[in-house]
């Protein structure tokens, strides 16, 4: 199942020549991300608060094709991978939203952990959003 978020790329995030700052592509993956949990029935905030889980980033590349533009809309695809009871990765592909054209693509890596930090599984709640994909 594929998130598609359209997001429009704002003056802060580009550079001097006007094309979107390397780093913001990571802010869009986050974007994707927590809006396909919230698709699903499930936001960040009730994963922490509720469920007792954190979420961290403990991997994340991208690969950048053409470059965003200040003002372009562009869409995010993002898609759940599993990896393990205690690990998953997010793949995100990056578009010209007119056009379709490829930006970026990227994936992020994420472990299930306490609120000690301490690694633990993914609770059932979450696995059961997870799950299927």
């Amino acid at each position: 199942m594929t998130a598609r978020t359209t997001i429009r790329v704002r003056y802060p995030e580009v550079d001097r020549m006007g094309f979107a700052h390397h780093t913001a592509f990571f802010v869009w993956f986050e974007v994707g991300r927590t809006e396909w949990l919230r698709e699903r029935g499930l936001a960040y905030r009730d994963i922490e608060e509720r469920l007792g889980v954190r979420l961290p980033l403990v991997a994340a590349q991208v690969r950048y094709r053409r470059p965003a533009r200040y003002d372009d809309l562009i869409v995010v695809e993002t898609r759940f991978r599993r990896l393990s009871p205690v690990r998953f990765r997010f793949s995100y592909v990056v578009r010209q939203a007119e056009s379709g054209a490829r930006l970026a693509e990227g994936e992020t890596d994420h472990a299930a952990v306490d609120r000690r930090g301490r690694p633990r599984r993914i609770p059932r709640e979450l696995e059961e959003v997870l799950g299927p994909w």
